[in-house]
């Protein structure tokens, strides 16, 4: 995973760590079995991250549109498995347009980088996340619980 970081920030690809390892990272959840990303709905970042793919030999794990601008501004979710390392982590979904948060921009300007097993990464807002996490899925409003109580605490 380590390597595919490095991969997207060498070819210039603008994304977020969205979700689980989010959630995780700022001490909201304790485990998530994926990466997920946010990607750039443009042509450069996504052909930066075909390639950076390619560079650590990633390939398709589940039903996955052909990875191309026009899919990631319809909000198509794309599925990829990557070499294991030493996390254990090797499943990575991408999306470019996630439900509830705007584009790209505004949400990157909001962003924290913060210091990973990967390297130093841009990772959604709070703000941001929480949105994210308005789902259906019941365990999700235990991790926005914790997000708001975080993000309390360091404003206090």
């Amino acid at each position: 995973m380590r390597s595919f970081f490095r991969s997207l920030e060498a070819r210039g690809c603008r994304y977020l760590l969205i979700s689980g390892q989010a959630s995780v990272l700022y001490g909201a959840a304790v485990f998530s079995e994926d990466v997920d990303l946010w990607v750039e709905p443009r042509t450069a970042s996504v052909r930066a991250l075909t390639l950076a793919l390619r560079d650590v030999g990633a390939f398709v794990h589940k039903l996955t549109p052909p990875l191309e601008t026009s899919h990631f501004r319809r909000g198509h979710g794309f599925h990829f498995r990557l070499p294991g390392d030493a996390t254990g982590l090797s499943f990575l979904d991408v999306m470019g347009r996630p439900p509830r948060v705007g584009s790209l921009g505004p949400a990157l300007r909001r962003a924290s980088r913060l210091d990973t097993a990967w390297g130093i990464l841009p990772v959604v807002a709070i703000q941001d996340l929480v949105e994210l996490k308005k789902t259906r899925r019941p365990a999700d409003y235990d991790i926005i619980t914790n997000l708001a109580t975080i993000e309390l605490a360091a404003k206090s």
